[in-house]
């Protein structure tokens, strides 16, 4: 049984989420608008999915949203064919030993991962940046597994920072440790 939802009844739902959930509605609020004629019946593909069943999801763009282990924002968007990570973004809690005890909520994205057959994903980096004598270096780590259905995604998240003034002395100091996350379609 497909049951519909019209555009307005979502809209009505929207207006009563917090912010962090309202990624996820927008998400559905563009699936529905998908799926949606301009008469407000579900379409010839999606009624013969319902029927039949996918033999893969069809996916037009999927943005994942939710929230980490921390309650931060996370939001994962594929690819048309489901086999990249177009973009991954989430808000990094930042956990601050030097100069003083902080913690600071620090946007990290990365872009162009591959999915593998198992729903798998991974990316990794380290950028150094200098200015007047100053030294930052930022790394980070993502891995992540969809579900087989593609519907949603679990994962880890790290992010740490070292600032070093023009004399070599730690200045600045951050790691967000391992930051678990959830994000459904």
């Amino acid at each position: 049984m497909c049951r519909i939802v019209s555009k307005r009844s979502i809209y009505k739902i929207v207006n009563g989420l917090s912010a962090l959930s309202l990624v996820a509605a927008l998400s559905l609020l563009a699936n529905v608008g998908n799926a949606l004629g301009n008469s407000g019946t579900v379409g010839k593909t999606a009624k013969h999915q319902a029927r039949h069943g996918a033999k893969r999801p069809a996916l037009a763009g999927v943005v994942f949203g939710g929230v980490t282990s921390s309650h931060a924002p996370v939001v994962i968007q594929v690819s048309r064919n489901g086999r990249e990570v177009v973009e991954a973004t989430m808000a990094v809690p930042c956990l601050f030993s030097l100069p003083a005890p902080a913690t600071l909520f620090l946007p990290n994205d990365y872009t162009h991962l591959s999915i593998s057959a198992t729903g798998a994903f991974q990316g990794k980096y380290e950028k150094t940046e200098s200015e007047g004598g100053n030294t930052d270096t930022g790394t980070g780590q993502v891995s992540g597994q969809f579900n087989r259905a593609m519907t949603s995604v679990t994962g880890t998240w790290s992010f740490a920072v070292v600032g070093h003034n023009a004399f070599g002395t730690t200045v600045a100091q951050c790691d967000s440790g391992a930051v678990s996350f959830t994000a459904i379609q």
